[in-house]
């Protein structure tokens, strides 16, 4: 690859939400659901990146806290079904669509992912910034023509629920896969989907009382629990140099399931990539099928150089 590549330096957001080791973990999960951002890193006093909080490890801590405190908590997430939750007004995609136009969805839309539906109406996969990185991937290594999103779609019947699908049911979900939303079907029929940020948010209310009593009574470990980020976030969360090119970063992403990469300098972090980052830097650079501009052109891996860095960012 050119050594001109795009790097890390130019396309990082330098302003960054974070936390703390020591902060108290359901205000961690708070300050997730109040910015609505999957995760964020964690800064010691000295400055240091030491880790990351996510929402997996949110509703992990989440799960365990009310699944102890009070009994009676699984049976009131029972209660909240995924006909309550979900979102029926999400993007969606149609499974003819061309692929980088279903990018240009994502990115637009500032969504990490959306349901591609057959021309019935059933489910055929979910498209998302992951599988955008592998159609970037493909195109920069093999210049693969343009295809169809239903191409690239992940079709895992571990994404899809029922209406009658309990928030305990959802949360356990979450917890066992890395997806950040779930599908909800009626007889193979999209309805809606729900989001890890939507079970986040649904538990919070849900469980107000037990995360209350756990908020009055601090510690490294209360009732057999730990309640400070430290005790739950990644400590060996994937980074990047501010050197690394596009390419090493989408490839970066796909081997780590991260969904954003802090960009390090000796131990210290000043700024951090997500997907979205990534592919807005290079989105002007994919084929299109509006044949009437003159300055379309393929992606070849040096042609994604500094120099116009500053128009894609």
């Amino acid at each position: 690859m050119d050594t001109s590549t795009i790097t890390a330096d130019e396309i990082m957001t330098r302003r960054l939400i974070f936390t703390s080791p020591e902060t108290h973990v359901i205000e961690a999960i708070e300050k997730l659901v109040a910015y609505r951002i999957s995760g964020m890193p964690v800064i010691n006093s000295a400055g240091r990146f030491v880790g990351r909080f996510s929402e997996r490890t949110a509703i992990a801590a989440l799960d365990l806290v009310g699944a102890v405190t009070h009994s009676n908590a699984t049976a009131r997430l029972k209660k909240v079904k995924a006909g309550d939750l979900m979102n029926r007004s999400a993007l969606v995609l149609r499974s003819e669509l061309d692929v980088f136009h279903g990018i240009n969805e994502l990115v637009s839309r500032k969504v990490s992912g959306a349901p591609v539906l057959n021309t019935d109406g059933t489910l055929h996969g979910v498209f998302s910034e992951q599988s955008a990185m592998h159609v970037f991937i493909g195109l920069c290594w093999e210049q693969l023509p343009s295809s169809h999103v239903s191409s690239w779609v992940d079709r895992h019947e571990g994404r899809q629920i029922e209406e009658s699908t309990g928030l305990d049911e959802i949360i356990d979900r979450f917890q066992e896969t890395p997806y950040r939303r779930l599908m909800v079907l009626r007889e193979g029929k999209y309805l809606g989907q729900v989001t890890r940020q939507d079970a986040l948010h649904a538990a919070l209310k849900t469980s107000a009382e037990p995360l209350a009593a756990s908020r009055l009574n601090p510690g490294e470990r209360q009732l057999g629990l730990k309640t400070t980020v430290g005790g739950w976030m990644h400590h060996d969360s994937a980074c990047v140099s501010h050197k690394a090119n596009v390419l090493s970063i989408a490839q970066q992403f796909l081997n780590s399931n991260a969904r954003q990469l802090p960009v390090l300098d000796n131990g210290g972090i000043d700024g951090q990539i997500s997907r979205c980052d990534l592919l807005k830097a290079v989105q002007r650079f994919f084929p299109s099928n509006d044949r009437t501009k003159s300055n379309v052109r393929p992606l070849y891996l040096t042609s994604v150089n500094k120099r116009d860095v500053y128009a894609v960012t």
